[in-house]
Order: C-alpha cells, then sequence, then structure tokens
C-alpha cells in the first residue's frame, strides 16, 4: 500500500519561509576564553550601555569564521585563535571513498565525536537596526586569547563605542544584557569541558 506524502509535503510547504538576501543579515562573532583564568571576552557598548559578546556583520564572500575573528579583533582589538571543539552539530563529515567496508553509510542527522570549528550555536532575531524588516542570524565560534595581553588600539569603526572587558565567567549572567548570548556562554563552555579542556576557576 503507497503512502500518502501529501500532507506532509503540505506541511513542509506550509512551514517554508523565503527570505531574499537583503532582507537576511548575517551576523558571526565569538566566545572567546582564557581558559587559565576562566575569562570570557565581552564588549561594553557605550552607546546602550550594555555588555554583549563581540560580533559583526560579515563580508561579502567571506567565511563566516573568518568573519567571526575579524569582528572580535576590530571591537576588542584581541587576536583570537580558534579553538577546536567536539560540537554536536548537523553538518556532515567529508565524504570519503569507501573501500572494502560496504556500500556507504547515511550521514547521522547529528555528527559527534569529531573536533571541528563549527559555529556553537547562533541566535535568531528581528535585525533592529535595519531600516527595513530583516531577520538576523547571529552565528557563534568558540576562540581563545591571553586575558593579559595587550590590545591593539583603533582597530574600531569610527561610530563605534565600544571597550573591550575580560569578565570572570561564573559572572556572565550578572552582566550580559541578553539571555539568549548567556546561552550561547554557556553552551560555550559545556563543549570546552566535554573536549577536554579545563577551565580555571569556572
Amino acid at each position: 500500500m503507497a503512502i500518502d506524502l501529501q500532507p506532509w509535503l503540505d506541511g513542509i510547504d506550509a512551514s517554508m519561509v523565503f527570505h531574499p538576501a537583503n532582507a537576511f543579515v548575517i551576523s558571526c562573532g565569538t566566545v572567546t576564553l582564557d581558559l587559565g583564568r576562566g575569562k570570557v571576552l565581552l564588549i561594553w557598548n557605550r552607546n546602550l550601555s550594555i555588555f554583549q559578546l563581540p560580533k559583526g556583520r560579515r563580508n561579502i564572500d567571506e567565511p563566516m569564521l573568518n568573519a567571526a575573528l575579524r569582528e572580535t579583533y576590530e571591537e576588542t582589538g584581541v587576536r583570537a585563535t580558534p579553538l577546536e571543539l567536539n560540537i554536536a552539530t548537523r553538518a556532515t563529515l567529508p565524504t570519503v571513498d569507501e573501500e572494502a567496508d560496504g556500500p556507504p553509510q547515511k550521514s547521522p542527522q547529528i555528527t559527534e565525536g569529531h573536533l571541528s570549528t563549527e559555529f556553537v550555536g547562533t541566535c535568531l532575531y528581528p535585525d533592529p537596526q535595519s531600516d527595513t524588516k530583516a531577520l538576523k542570524a547571529v552565528f557563534f565560534f568558540v576562540a581563545t586569547a591571553d586575558s593579559a595581553a595587550t590590545r591593539d588600539n583603533g582597530t574600531q569603526e569610527t561610530y563605534e563605542k565600544l571597550e573591550a572587558s575580560w569578565v570572570l565567567i561564573s559572572e556572565v549572567d550578572q552582566k550580559l544584557r541578553f539571555a539568549s548570548e548567556v546561552a550561547v556562554v554557556k553552551k560555550a563552555v559545556a563543549d570546552v569541558r566535554k573536549s577536554g579542556y579545563t577551565i580555571n576557576n569556572a
């Protein structure tokens, strides 16, 4: 007996939403950690008087990880290094040639157990800075840096009024204004620990 796929396909059709490129903002940022001191890099936004994670819009044709590191550097003067983690992700492993092990296996829906620099999570919301209706997606990557190192000056855009601040990881609940960014930091810390790294004082 044939299965009627039309209700399932109709459900997909009803839930699918098209966003043209000019109505969808891709932003990238980092959760940059100093593992030895148990700190996370935040920015103090003087225009809004709030703490946030460093992030910003991706340039045309720029890989998202590159954009995250560039924006972190521009907003804070900190050169962060991406951290390879065991992140549960919907990304698939590269295809390898199958030899005598039998037919190709279907990729799992969630890939785990492989070190990568995949994004740790994303925040979705209407872009509050857009003059026209636009959906914003911020992709966050995990990185490391030395909180005691001297930061570079003059890296921000002229209109930005941001101050880099290293905060104890245990204090992010009280510091970060947005709950979703708190969730991003907690997810990053959990993945760091799951991957075998030690975070002091956290």
